[in-house]
């Protein structure tokens, strides 16, 4: 099921409709049932992106934190509406830059900030001398999985799969 209410023919539509119709944007949208600030969106996006630009995305954008701070610094010194900064930087939505603006002024990083250290490592093939090696790093020198994960580039779920097998493998002797 689309995320979308209305399809790009509709959107189209619409958008010639309110061009034609010599209304103000706040009458028009009051009438077709849609919000000022959608009706206003659509022209930015077709204006910059042209109809790729009111399609329906199925995929999440991902920007760069220097984008991000130019963005945030560029709203903050008044340079434009949060809408306007929004098509500037190419940006889907000024939702997404009003959720940096507001990170930005809580706790000054616009970073992702993960719930626990994850240390971004594929797995790879190990020998059975490795894993004994590294699950003995994690219980007898009480190391955590994620310093093991690093110290020895493998997955942290590899290492903890090692240590919990290890552990009730020692349970049931």
């Amino acid at each position: 099921m689309p995320r979308a209410r209305h399809t790009l023919q509709e959107k189209l539509a619409l958008l010639a409709e309110f061009k034609q119709s010599g209304l103000s944007i706040g009458t028009f949208t009051r009438q077709h049932g849609i919000h000022r600030e959608t009706l206003m969106r659509w022209q930015s996006r077709l204006e910059r992106d042209g109809l790729a630009g009111l399609t329906e995305a199925h995929t999440n954008n991902h920007y760069s934190n220097e984008l991000k701070l130019k963005a945030v610094q560029a709203f903050l010194a008044g340079e434009g509406s949060l809408l306007d900064l929004a098509t500037k930087f190419g940006l889907r939505s000024s939702t997404q830059l009003d959720n940096w603006v507001s990170r930005y002024n809580r706790d000054k990083a616009l970073t992702a900030r993960p719930s626990r250290k994850r240390v971004p490592t594929m797995s790879r093939q190990t020998t059975f001398e490795e894993r004994i090696k590294i699950v003995e790093y994690v219980t007898k020198a009480k190391h955590s999985y994620t310093e093991a994960a690093d110290h020895f580039q493998v997955s942290y779920q590899q290492v903890r799969t090692w240590v919990i097998k290890k552990v009730a493998a020692m349970k049931r002797s």
